[in-house]
C-alpha cells in the first residue's frame, strides 16, 4: 500500500505519542519530533510504501531518543490485561455451536488487534479495553471469509504473521484451532522491538511457542514485512503456504501490492487509507481473504 497524505500527520502523532512515553526532557521530545519532520520532509513523496516512510521515521526517532522500546511499559499492561481475560474468552468460544467458533476465534483476535498505541484515527483507553472487548465481539465481523479461509488452511500450510502485543493471546485461540484442524502452522513475529509489536520474547514467554509448528521472525524491526530484510526461510514459509494470515493494518500495507496469496487480511480497519484500500469502513472488524 502506497502512503496517503494522511500518514504524515498520523506519523508525527505517533513520534510526539512515543517520545512521551521515553522521556519527560522537554528538549529531547522537541528533538524527536523535529527528527521526525526531517526524515518526512525527505522521503516522504507520493508512490512511496506506507511501511518504508513508518519505519524509517520510527528507527530515526529511536535513535534520537536513545531507547529501543518506548513502549515496553505499554506492552505489558497490553499481555497483562489479555491475559486476564483469556479464561473467560475461552469459555465463551467453547460454549458457542461447533460451527461458530473459528469465527468467533478469528473475531477476538481482530478486536485484540485494537491493542495500538499513538495513533491519530485511533484511541484506545487501555483501562476500558474490557468493555470495548466485549461490544465488539456482540458487533461482529463486517466483513467475513472465516469458512473460506479455514477451508484453505485445514490439513494445509498456514504461516501466520503476527502483529501486538496483547493481541498475540487472542492469536492463540485460531492457531490451536488451526492446529486442531490439521494445519501445519508458522508463526511469524517480528525480529526486533518497534512499537507495540510481538517479538520471539514475548511468544516464548506465553509460551506460544509450544503450540505452533515453529516461529520465525521478520529478520527486523521494520514495520510490518520488509521483504528485502526478511530472512530467506521466512519468505520460502510464506510462497510455500497454502494460506498467510496476516494480522493487523502494517502487515496490511507492507504486503497489499506484493502478490502474495491466498493471504488473509485479520485487522481493524483503524484509519481511512486503510480501510478505503482493504474495501472496508473505518472501524470495521475486516477477515478478507484475497486469493
Amino acid at each position: 500500500m502506497k502512503s496517503d497524505p494522511r500518514c504524515a500527520p498520523c506519523l508525527l502523532n505517533r513520534v510526539l505519542y512515543e517520545a512521551r512515553l521515553s522521556t519527560k526532557d522537554e528538549a529531547l521530545i522537541f528533538k524527536a519530533v523535529q527528527g521526525g519532520l526531517d526524515y518526512l520532509s525527505e522521503h516522504f513523496r507520493e508512490g512511496v510504501r506506507a511501511t518504508d516512510v513508518s519505519t524509517g521515521i520510527h528507527r530515526k526517532v529511536y535513535g534520537i531518543l536513545g531507547d529501543d522500546d518506548p513502549y515496553r511499559e505499554m506492552k505489558a499492561q497490553s499481555n497483562a490485561i489479555a491475559s486476564k481475560m483469556m479464561p473467560s474468552v475461552r469459555k465463551a468460544i467453547a460454549g458457542a455451536p461447533e460451527r461458530d467458533r473459528f469465527r468467533l476465534a478469528v473475531l477476538a483476535s481482530i478486536v485484540g488487534n485494537n491493542f495500538d498505541f499513538g495513533l491519530q484515527e485511533h484511541q484506545v483507553d487501555i483501562g476500558g479495553f474490557e468493555a470495548l472487548f466485549k461490544e465488539e465481539m456482540g458487533r461482529g465481523l463486517d466483513v467475513d471469509d472465516t469458512d473460506a479461509i479455514m477451508g484453505l488452511a485445514q490439513n494445509g500450510k498456514v504461516t501466520y504473521l503476527t502483529d501486538n502485543c496483547g493481541e498475540i493471546y487472542f492469536d492463540e485461540l485460531v492457531l490451536e484451532m488451526l492446529k486442531d484442524a490439521g494445519s501445519h502452522v508458522t508463526l511469524v513475529v517480528r525480529g526486533g522491538n518497534i512499537v507495540t509489536d510481538a517479538t520471539m520474547e514475548d511468544v516464548r514467554r506465553m509460551g506460544l511457542d509450544k503450540k505452533v509448528d515453529r516461529v520465525l521472525t521478520t529478520g527486523s524491526n521494520a514495520i510490518g514485512v520488509c521483504l528485502k530484510e526478511l530472512p530467506p526461510e521466512t519468505l520460502k514459509a510464506m510462497k510455500e503456504a497454502d494460506v498467510i494470515i496476516s494480522k493487523g493494518m502494517a502487515n496490511y500495507e507492507a504486503l497489499s501490492d506484493e502478490g502474495f496469496g491466498p493471504i488473509a487480511y485479520l485487522l481493524r480497519a483503524k484509519c481511512e487509507p486503510v480501510a478505503r484500500s482493504i474495501g472496508a469502513k473505518k472501524g470495521w472488524n475486516v477477515a478478507r481473504l484475497v486469493r
